[in-house]
């Protein structure tokens, strides 16, 4: 390949949708490429809006696409409707598995309203409550108990409906007081969700909650990294399964972690965040509680070293403009001190990296997607390092205008693939284009 090549893969109106939003990609063992994204329905908004997990499949490297698959949808409609958002990938290589994480609200609820709980109680029964506030506990069977443990009349079915008797008494995922049948709600939280594949992405499974493995009380948002997670190669913890998180602490102030399993996806665990022991102006850091909006470290991307060391990208809000990174010797359970890397320019913007298949010369490549600019989503820019990120010689901007989030892949053929977010009509933010483009290590380098 010696240029550059993009088309649109998402766009307004495609598949029924007026909008989308936040990709993520992975090329799987099979060299399918699997391109995730909000399916935002009728507006570009993050949540509280109707947002499905999204994707489409291509099995020739990104020529051409499957048709959309809408993989999670919720009840509710437009900006009242539930919300799932946010997708990550990642395959487990030695299962074959495909494992897809985002972030659930209900219908009214978004990252700056959830309020702090796990929405489950300690025996994993999910929290319901009535017009009055009194609890309600879920079954995995669709029975209601109430909070002594007595079973009522009450039934939820595996799309949140409610019945009472026979009766339709509401949805508990819907906005507080739309539906005049309204009866029992879902916890006002944020829910971190898991689905499944093993068939390449053709098929996926019904969702599994998260939250009791890896949220705290005191967390109110939770949400994926977005873009991809990946599996340890080297040392000790080879295999385990690593996906960025990010979540709000009681205050509504944000902090990154990674959630890891250790037994192909069965269960997770999250680690510590970079801002617990993190040293900032002179003061020692906990992500419980920070309470400044220069502590944040939110959206982030991870990868793995031939050392087994992995290095994390992070997007903050310090007032540097430079991507924020450190790194982990204990797959990702701590970090050592967050620097800022002076050659990422950043507007505080989602960002993706990825390390390039060992070609046999010593060489540690990685490469790097963002807006190359300190104050626009402006200037997309795809940056190669050959040393592990220590330094980036070399660099192409791939989309002068705005370049939103993004999120890269390393194909079956060795070429390199970007799905990545583009206005063409700055009046109209609906006007959002979701565009894939592809071309080679020689061309970035030349």
């Amino acid at each position: 390949m010696t240029n550059i090549h993009k088309q649109a893969v998402f766009y307004p109106d495609l598949a029924g949708s007026k909008a989308y939003r936040i990709p993520s990609m992975i090329t799987t063992k099979e060299g399918t490429v699997i391109a995730g994204i909000d399916a935002r329905i009728v507006d570009q908004r993050d949540n509280p809006n109707k947002i499905v997990a999204t994707i489409r499949r291509s099995e020739d490297h990104g020529e051409s696409w499957e048709p959309v698959q809408n993989l999670v949808a919720f009840a509710g409609e437009g900006l009242d409707g539930a919300a799932a958002i946010d997708t990550s990938l990642l395959q487990d290589e030695e299962t074959g598995s495909i494992f897809m994480i985002y972030c659930h609200t209900p219908g009214g609820i978004g990252l700056w309203n959830s309020v702090p709980g796990v929405g489950f109680d300690i025996k994993g029964r999910k929290k319901l409550y009535d017009h009055e506030g009194k609890l309600f506990l879920l079954e995995t069977d669709g029975r209601v108990l109430d909070e002594d443990g007595q079973e009522t009349d009450y039934s939820v079915d595996e799309d949140g409906e409610v019945f009472k008797g026979k009766e339709r008494k509401g949805n508990i995922y819907l906005k507080q007081g739309i539906d005049l049948n309204e009866s029992l709600l879902e916890e006002r939280t944020s829910f971190l969700h898991i689905i499944q594949s093993d068939n390449d992405g053709l098929t996926w499974s019904k969702p599994r909650e998260l939250n009791l493995m890896v949220k705290e009380e005191w967390m109110r948002f939770i949400g994926s990294g977005p873009g991809f997670g990946i599996q340890i190669k080297h040392g000790d913890k080879k295999g385990r399964l690593i996906f960025p998180i990010y979540f709000s602490n009681e205050t509504g102030c944000l902090s990154c972690a990674c959630i890891y399993s250790d037994d192909h996806g069965a269960t997770w665990q999250r680690g510590e965040s970079p801002n617990d022991g993190r040293v900032l102006d002179g003061e020692k850091l906990t992500a419980e509680t920070i309470s400044e909006e220069k502590q944040f470290l939110t959206e982030s991307q991870v990868l793995e070293l031939p050392t087994g060391e992995l290095k994390y990208y992070l997007r903050n809000h310090y007032g540097r403009q430079r991507t924020a990174v450190t790194s982990s010797t204990d797959g990702g359970e701590t970090w050592g001190e967050v620097q800022f890397d002076e050659s990422l320019l950043d507007p505080i913007c989602q960002s993706s990296v990825i390390l390039y298949p060992d070609l046999g010369d010593g060489k540690t490549r990685v490469l790097f997607s963002n807006p190359a600019n300190e104050e626009k989503r402006i200037t997309g820019t795809i940056r190669l390092s050959e040393d592990g990120g220590k330094t980036w010689p070399y660099s192409k901007v791939i989309e002068d205008g705005y370049y939103g989030y993004s999120c890269l892949t390393v194909m079956k053929n060795g070429e390199i693939g970007v799905l990545y977010e583009r206005i063409h009509d700055h009046n109209d933010w609906n006007k959002m284009d979701i565009q894939f483009a592809s071309f080679s290590l020689e061309w970035l380098k030349s």
